[in-house]
């Protein structure tokens, strides 16, 4: 992808987002002050849109990029639009599962790419799915939605993070010389560069102009999971399944471990809560823009730890191994950092 295309889909993202500024508040796309909202005015909830627009509307200009994406651009436009939905009328967390594992299976039936094979997790052979290859599909990737959508909780939290995982697979990408990749990535990593210019706190801009939104969280963790997951699948496959972790490592052991602790302690793991990773370094004395910076930190070692193990052919189950002490450890840390405010 040329650089000029690329600086066109940052301009073109930031302007479609801009546009849209209005129209959000005209049909009440906003997120309103109160509660544990730290923001001063309504924010318009039109990151996803914006990020999705820009993205399609130059992926139409690529020939190539859009033959081989055109159908997750469809189906995410739909996971955009139950967003949406949500964002406005607020749809049930059953109904909002239900139709993210309807989006799932469309996917992995117009494409015929499946999570048929976790690799070489135990230093054997392949962990093969057979024919729980759909629900271990669906499970792996609204687990990613839940897992993308939970981080959101700091501007510039989220988008940041996916825009790791988006270089750590691209840089993969290019070692093997996956060009419609690649393009596709830096496509998308560029719009959300320019979501995040909006949306990100510096010392110019004290509030942020936009936020994600459940459309654009979930609409991005849809994409990266399926991105990651087409990535070490099947005959074009160039990465290992577990590498998926390493990419993700900071909002999977986030997530994963809410799940574990918040039904030891008779809390629902879906529940609001201030037990996030974000909330446990604030409560440490960071302050917002620094705690972001911290987990953007940490992302970016994991990420470069997976790659470092990927270019270097290591055994997948040793950086499995390696990748659960890392949880593990963070599981350790975690219940040692003050005490959980719940609610």
């Amino acid at each position: 992808m040329t650089l000029s295309i690329l600086i066109f889909a940052f301009a073109l993202t930031g302007l479609t987002l801009l546009a849209l500024r209005p129209v959000a508040a005209k049909i009440g796309l906003l997120d309103i002050p109160g509660g544990r909202k730290t923001h001063q005015s309504p924010t318009p909830l039109i990151g996803g849109l914006g990020i999705y627009l820009g993205t399609l509307s130059i992926c139409l200009l690529s020939p190539v990029v859009l033959g081989d994406y055109m159908t997750l651009l469809t189906v995410s436009g739909l996971v955009l639009f139950v967003g949406v939905l949500d964002d406005l009328y607020d749809v049930r967390p059953s109904l909002r599962l239900f139709l993210h594992s309807v989006a799932v299976t469309v996917m992995c039936m117009a494409t015929g790419i499946f999570l048929e094979s976790l690799g070489s997790l135990f230093f054997g052979g392949p962990v093969l799915m057979g024919i729980l290859a759909l629900p271990v599909t669906i499970f792996a990737v609204v687990g990613v939605i839940n897992a993308v959508n939970m981080s959101d909780g700091l501007d510039g939290l989220s988008g940041g993070l996916v825009v790791i995982a988006l270089v750590m697979l691209s840089i993969a990408a290019v070692g093997a010389g996956q060009s419609a990749m690649l393009s596709f990535n830096q496509i998308l990593i560029v719009s959300l560069l320019a979501f995040l210019a909006l949306n990100f706190r510096v010392l110019w801009k004290k509030s942020a102009l936009i936020y994600l939104g459940d459309a654009g969280s979930t609409l991005l963790g849809f994409i990266v999971a399926w991105l990651v997951i087409a990535a070490s699948q099947g005959d074009s496959a160039f990465i290992a399944p577990v590498y998926a972790l390493w990419f993700l490592a900071v909002p999977l052991m986030d997530t994963v471990s809410l799940l574990i602790r918040r039904p030891l302690q008779g809390r629902s793991p879906f529940n609001a809560g201030r037990d996030h990773l974000h909330h446990r370094l604030m409560r440490l004395g960071y302050d917002a823009h620094q705690s972001v910076l911290i987990i953007h930190g940490a992302a970016i070692v994991f990420g470069v730890i997976g790659l470092a193990g990927h270019f270097a052919g290591a055994p997948e189950g040793l950086m499995f191994l390696l990748f659960m002490v890392c949880f593990a450890l963070y599981l350790l840390a975690s219940k040692m950092v003050g005490t959980e405010e719940s609610g």
